[in-house]
């Protein structure tokens, strides 16, 4: 088997420097204003020998590992796979490689956080889920001296980059559409976890009823959800007392047993409920099958749509930045998402 040629045999071969043969196989020739003409001929000369990299080698010269780590909260979630497509499509062009794990709901956070650190990945999008590890990440990153950017959630105190949905926009334009739809009693499930972004979903929620001058009432706020049974329970107690016209769900993906509370009090939806909140509902899940999902919705379920591949793609693009030290100026952006469905 033939020996295939060094880095070096083929801009020996060209008549050119081995950085110049370099530049073009990362696709870096623009910005090193490289000959349109010679970047053909090189790609033509690195195409008939299958060049390949040797990575190993690179990595122990260098001491770059051209990784990046990903921990996201829920793999299963369609959101979160297009923030990892974002991320793969900018990390593959630069010819950077991706370690990507789940955090189960950020059971597992400081766990992988420190595995990808002792594999020397060169940077790190992080999308953090559980407050009480905060400040144990925080150590972690400010020990580890590399570039970190989070995504879905963030610090609002710290200086680190995040690119995240703007959350309380989002929140705001969905009830904010209900009211103009003549809801006036607009009840809030949400999470008991104290996350930045499920923060900001609550004030986009508050902030719309007193925009319209309508009464915060509540017994029509749940706030204390740590499983989806609990859902369950909640409406079961707020319908007693007040039956709302609406709900807002922080996330409808895990609204699985307030289908099941509709089908057993049969209520359809949007006939005796509307329903709304951020991303939509996964009908691939089984879950949704066993609550008569079809049973109880009789029309389009309207949500928020973030926009995951953006983030991804900006997330991508702030990690290279950093690495390559072309900007040092902390990023946070907040990426507006979309209404589906509303009239």
């Amino acid at each position: 088997m033939e020996k295939m040629k060094r880095l070096k045999e083929i801009a020996e071969e060209i008549g050119v420097s081995v950085a110049t043969v370099s530049y073009v196989y990362n696709n870096k020739w623009k910005e090193k204003r490289i000959r349109r003409e010679l970047v053909e001929k090189i790609k033509k000369k690195l195409e008939k020998e299958n060049y390949k990299p040797d990575y190993l080698g690179l990595q122990l010269k260098t001491g770059k590992t051209q990784t990046i780590g990903i921990i996201l909260g829920d793999l299963t979630r369609s959101f979160n796979l297009s923030i990892l497509s974002g991320i793969e499509r900018v990390l593959a062009k630069s010819n950077y490689f991706a370690l990507v794990s789940s955090s189960n709901f950020g059971e597992k956070e400081t766990q992988y956080l420190r595995a990808f650190f002792e594999r020397k990945v060169e940077g790190l999008i992080l999308a953090p889920q559980k407050r009480e590890n905060y400040e144990e990440i925080l150590q972690e990153i400010e020990k580890s001296r590399i570039p970190v950017v989070l995504v879905d959630n963030y610090f609002p105190k710290k200086n680190i980059d995040f690119v995240v949905s703007d959350n309380k926009f989002g929140s705001f334009k969905a009830v904010d559409s209900l009211i103009k739809n003549g809801k006036r009693k607009i009840a809030y499930i949400g999470s008991k976890e104290k996350l930045t972004a499920l923060g900001n979903r609550f004030e986009g929620y508050l902030l719309a009823l007193r925009k319209n001058k309508i009464k915060v009432e509540e017994n029509l706020i749940c706030k204390d959800i740590i499983s989806q049974s609990d859902i369950y329970s909640a409406l079961e107690k707020m319908f007693k007392e007040e039956k709302p016209d609406a709900i807002f769900v922080e996330s409808l993906l895990y609204f699985k047993y307030g289908f099941k509370f509709c089908y057993d009090n049969k209520l359809e939806i949007p006939d005796d409920i509307v329903l709304t909140g951020f991303d939509p509902v996964d009908l691939n899940l089984s879950e949704f099958s066993e609550v008569h999902f079809n049973s109880v919705v009789k029309g389009l379920i309207p949500f928020v749509e973030q926009k995951g591949e953006e983030i991804g793609k900006r997330a991508g693009e702030i990690i290279l930045e950093k690495i390559e030290g072309k900007n040092k100026k902390v990023q946070k952006i907040f990426i507006k998402p979309e209404l589906k469905n509303f009239k």
